[in-house]
């Protein structure tokens, strides 16, 4: 017994599987759906419901965390519940109606207003459902002067393997140092990482956890040219006369299922006259931060170097 349609059902059947499964574009997570279409005219039922509820559960798990479990709504009890608009509610042996206490989170718009926070929130992955894992680094040991570079590649399987990372709430995270220098020189530089941080490329942008310049440059709007990403000119903490130093990040397309990256070190003498090499230990640290939980796995993408520092 139900006042549900199998269209309305299955609209949200719909939307949920655009957002947790495949889906396109900047939708989809790539996950397995456990739900279904109904055919035309078909009864909604309990179990019908319950596993689109278990793809919702799935997806505002990977959303918002595991504390607590999504209260906007509460499976069917198949046999037992009737769906209905607002409130769902029960019918005995006798056929008496009977009041459900979580009646009030079983109604059908209930689930059709979660599926609406669902899509607002598509791109958010809680910390507990994400780990950040190694990518690929580069390192330099030997004194330097004017520009060097660290370039690579981050390669996914597939074009829809790239896209579900990113739409999941996957990362590139990208940081830098320079350790044991004994100039004013190097110490300015390795300041100037300091004040970096660590830089993050996702979806639609590039940012970082302290200071520096970031675009609104992200994974769906690379170009198949170099454009700037971030960016953070040093102060001269050391020396005034090294002050302009300046770390940029680029990125660019490849290709459907390939970005690749360039972190450039440009080393810029302010008065044009006094330009000392640098010395330490300079290092570039890339990680990726992904969804790898039961709920949601994304991906691991491939490292291909390009130029290391010492290049």
């Amino acid at each position: 017994m139900s006042n549900i349609t199998a269209a309305r059902l299955n609209n949200l059947q719909t939307r949920i599987s655009n957002l947790f499964g495949n889906g396109s574009g900047q939708s989809g997570y790539g996950q397995n759906v456990a739900s279904s279409q109904v055919a035309v005219g078909e009864i909604a039922t309990a179990e019908h419901l319950n596993l689109i509820a278990s793809d919702m559960i799935r997806a505002r798990i990977h959303q918002r965390g595991t504390t607590p479990v999504p209260a906007n709504i509460a499976t069917i009890s198949q046999n037992l519940n009737i769906i209905a608009e607002n409130s769902s509610y029960s019918v005995n042996n006798s056929g008496i109606s009977i009041n459900d206490p979580l009646g009030s989170v079983k109604g059908f718009s209930d689930f059709e207003n979660l599926m609406t926070q669902l899509e607002s929130d598509k791109f958010l992955m809680d910390s507990s459902q994400a780990t950040l894992e190694p990518g690929t680094s580069s390192e330099r040991q030997s004194q330097w002067n004017g520009i060097i570079n660290h370039e690579f590649k981050v390669e996914f399987s597939s074009a829809d393997e790239r896209r579900h990372f990113f739409n999941s709430g996957g990362a590139i995270r990208i940081s830098a140092s320079n350790t044991s220098s004994s100039t004013p020189k190097g110490k300015d530089w390795t300041a100037l990482l300091e004040e970096i941080g660590t830089v993050s490329f996702n979806y639609n942008s590039t940012s970082t956890n302290n200071t520096g310049i970031g675009q609104p440059i992200g994974n769906f709007s690379l170009l198949s040219q170099y454009t700037r990403i971030y960016q953070k000119v040093g102060q001269g903490s050391f020396s005034g006369i090294y002050a302009g130093n300046l770390l940029s990040i680029d990125a660019k397309e490849l290709n459907d299922k390939t970005i690749q990256f360039r972190i450039e070190f440009n080393d810029i003498a302010q008065d044009n006259l006094i330009d000392n090499n640098i010395d330490g230990y300079l290092k570039t640290n890339i990680q990726h931060y992904r969804a790898d939980t039961s709920n949601v796995t994304a991906s691991v993408p491939t490292y291909i170097p390009i130029t290391a520092l010492t290049a």
